[in-house]
């Protein structure tokens, strides 16, 4: 169980350069291509329900929600519209921001806990 508790801080720790990158991405993205909003929303909101299943995980609820983040992507996947490979791109960089996002409040909360 620790060694899941140090998983969890460690990426949690490094969120701030995942969200530094993936605002990179969507810079990139918006030159080239108009996103379609619903599409990054889904995949901001769903990114952060796969931190949050991720952390019940490696805080020791269960088995159950490791596969609830597993199937999170490929829920993703099926709900979103994608006309062309720049729609999927604005979809998995929206998906990882989310998950960053989540685990950057999580790292900002733990960080005020051990104070």
């Amino acid at each position: 169980m620790i060694d899941n508790l140090k998983i969890g801080a460690s990426l949690a720790k490094q969120s701030p350069w995942a969200l530094l990158l993936t605002g990179l991405i969507f810079l990139m993205l918006f030159l080239n291509q108009a996103m379609n909003i619903n599409n990054v929303i889904y995949a901001v909101l769903l990114g952060q329900l796969t931190s949050v299943t991720l952390l019940a995980y490696w805080h020791g609820k269960g088995g159950i929600f490791f596969i609830m983040a597993v199937l999170a992507p490929l829920v993703l996947i099926i709900v979103t519209e994608l006309p062309t490979f720049i729609a999927l791109a604005w979809v998995i960089n929206g998906f990882f921001f989310g998950m960053a996002l989540l685990l950057f409040f999580y790292h900002m909360y733990v960080s005020k806990l051990n104070k």
